[in-house]
């Protein structure tokens, strides 16, 4: 899987939102952030990743350098939509990731993972 590279990740910073809402982390090797325990904002490749839910994803296609995300083909998130932070103009992307971050934070909290004792 091709890993972002530096100007991919400036952008990715350049958008993230100052917002005490927001956890950084990473997922399968990229920088992404959570608020709640979900994931609404990251990079995959040299693209940016947004959580906008499943009602806006399909009125988000028509919008020029928009789609679905889709890591694995035949695989789609139908809550994501994935851009190229380059050919966005950074008001839009800016709005894009704020209205990602609303949406998810919406969520309920993602219950925490109790770890298993390990067995001796």
């Amino acid at each position: 899987m091709e890993k972002p590279n530096a100007e991919t990740v400036a952008h990715y910073e350049a958008l993230l939102p100052a917002d005490p809402r927001v956890a950084p982390g990473k997922m399968f090797g990229h920088v992404c952030a959570f608020t709640g325990g979900h994931m609404f904002f990251g990079t995959f490749a040299q693209t940016l990743i947004a959580r906008v839910g499943p009602d806006r994803v399909p009125e988000l296609l028509d919008a020029e350098g928009l789609a679905q995300f889709e890591p694995m083909p035949g695989r789609p998130w139908r809550e994501y939509v994935q851009f190229d932070p380059r050919a966005m103009d950074p008001d839009e992307a800016r709005t894009l990731v704020a209205d990602a971050l609303e949406f998810t934070a919406g969520l309920p909290p993602k219950p925490r993972k109790v770890k298993a004792a390990k067995k001796k």
